[in-house]
Order: C-alpha cells, then structure tokens, then sequence
C-alpha cells in the first residue's frame, strides 16, 4: 500500500479545530463527509447507486480519449484534484503514454488510498504519488504538491464544482493551474430544472451518508432535510441537518446550463473546447484549455 502525504492543513490536530468551528457556525465543509472508512464506504455506495460508473463510463470513455488525443508529449503528470475511487483517472491512464505520473489527490485519505490502490493494479509501471489536501482551504498548496509535479501537466477536477459556490473554489483551482494546462472537469447539468433531479439527493442512502457526521460529533439528534436554492442564477441543492434547537448546513450541489458554465468559468481563464454530455444531459464533462 502506497502511503499518502499529508498536507499539514490535514493533520489531526488542525482538522479537529476546523470541525469544531464549523459545528459552532453551523456550515460544514464537505470534507467532513469523506473522512472516515465508514463515510467512504457510504458515498462509494451511494455513487454506484445514483451515478453508476457503468452508466456514465461511455461519456468519460470519449473525454479520456479526447484528452489523449490532443496530448503532445511523451510523459508528464496527470493530476486528480478530487480523486474519489480514482475510476475515471484509471480510465484516462490507460489511453495516455506510459511515461505519466499519477498524482491521485482528495481530502479523504481512504479514497486517495483506494485510487492509488486501483492505479497500481490497472497500469502498472506507472509512477503514483498520493496526496492527501484540502483544495478549498489549504495554504501554500504550490508549495506543496509543486515537488510532485513534472512540466507538462493534465487536471482532473471530478466531482468538485457542484460541491462549493464557483466564487469559492474556483480560485483555489486556478492558483494550481498556469498557461498551457489542460484541464478536464465535470460538472452536474439540470437540462429539465432541478426538481427534476431532486430525488437523486431526496433519498435515504444519501440521507445516511450525510446523518454520518451529526451521528459522530455530537449534533442533537435531529433529520436531514433536502431542498433547492437559488444563488444568483445558479440553482443548488442543499442539505441540512434539523433539530429542535439547531440547524446546520451539510451539503450543497449546484446545477447548471451550458451557457452558465462558460461564463462561471471565464473569468478565471478556463475556455470550454470539449464538451462530453450524458445521455440523459445531467452530467457533463469538459476539456478545458488554461489562458
């Protein structure tokens, strides 16, 4: 088992400071919810439930060999900013050239476990270096995957932008990136509105997931609740534990059009040159050019 490194903004003490302020404001940030084996294996189950890996396989299937495609070089990293069981980034292994560098990343050290672990058993050879950070709140973060790195650099960031307002995390993501990087992302789509895809979060496996971190840190005891927003023009689901004497956000997941993702993400330099749809338009995937 490759050991991952840990950002020293993970390390036991810092995380149990930043947990207990966030119980004290009643926002949690979503990487408490991926912290332990048992949450792990929730979110794991509860992805392959609602998000199966073999529904969506033919659209990462046609991004992973687009990427490669348009890739010009012989070797370089491939870094997974929210690695998750690290499926997809096997996925895209697999068509690039066998001289890449595998940086599995993600706030939850049994998910950068578990994609470094089916690295090693899917391309073997390839160098895996895991990393173990919060994208959303680390310092120096340059400083400290910036070792790990070679030249040439291909991002993945699966499964982050529905999980924070853009104002917030895209910064973080572009301060990682520079001028001539290729980025893949998805993103969650609401081609017919968003109460349309309201029971795929309105449901019990994700109820149980999410009434993981109450159950573990002492919240009063209390129900999970879902429902939708509106931030800006942007449409999100959230989740919020309720009691009787207090109420804390768990869980947020926006929505958006095609039109909406070009602008969210121009400003911070990201042009859309591929776009990889589902084929029921909730999910897409987007190859990426870095200005």
């Amino acid at each position: 088992m490759i050991e991952p490194r840990i950002h020293p903004g993970q390390r036991p003490e810092v995380l149990k400071l930043e947990k207990a302020q966030s119980i004290r404001t009643g926002i949690i940030p979503s990487k408490f919810h991926y912290e332990t084996d048992r949450q792990a294996e929730l979110w794991l189950a509860l992805h392959e439930q609602f998000a199966p890996p073999t529904d969506l396989a033919p659209l990462y299937e046609q991004a992973a060999q687009a990427a490669a495609s348009r890739w010009p070089y012989a070797q370089g990293t491939l870094i997974a900013l929210g690695c998750g069981g690290g499926e997809k980034d096997c996925r895209l292994l697999k068509h690039l050239p066998d001289g890449m560098r595998y940086v599995p990343t993600d706030v939850s050290k049994p998910l950068v476990r578990k994609a470094a672990s089916l690295a090693t058993r899917e391309c073997p050879g390839t160098e895996i270096i895991p990393l173990v950070f919060d994208l959303a709140s680390a310092d120096s973060l340059n400083d400290f995957i910036g070792p790990h790195l070679t030249a040439n650099r291909l991002f993945t960031f699966f499964g982050l932008l529905p999980n924070f307002a853009p104002a917030d995390i895209l910064p973080k993501l572009r301060v990682l990136l520079t001028q001539g990087n290729m980025l893949l992302l998805s993103a969650n789509l609401a081609p017919a509105g968003i109460k349309a895809i309201l029971p795929q979060y309105d449901n019990e496996p994700t109820r149980q997931w999410l009434a993981e971190f109450p159950r573990t840190n002492g919240l009063p005891e209390g129900e999970v609740i879902v429902s939708t927003e509106m931030d800006g023009d942007l449409e999100h689901i959230i989740a919020r534990h309720v009691s009787p004497s207090k109420t804390t956000g768990l869980f947020v997941s926006y929505r958006y059009t095609l039109p909406l993702l070009r602008d969210t993400l121009e400003p911070y330099g990201i042009q859309i040159e591929q776009e990889f749809i589902s084929a029921n338009g909730e999910e897409g995937v987007f190859l990426c050019a870095v200005q």
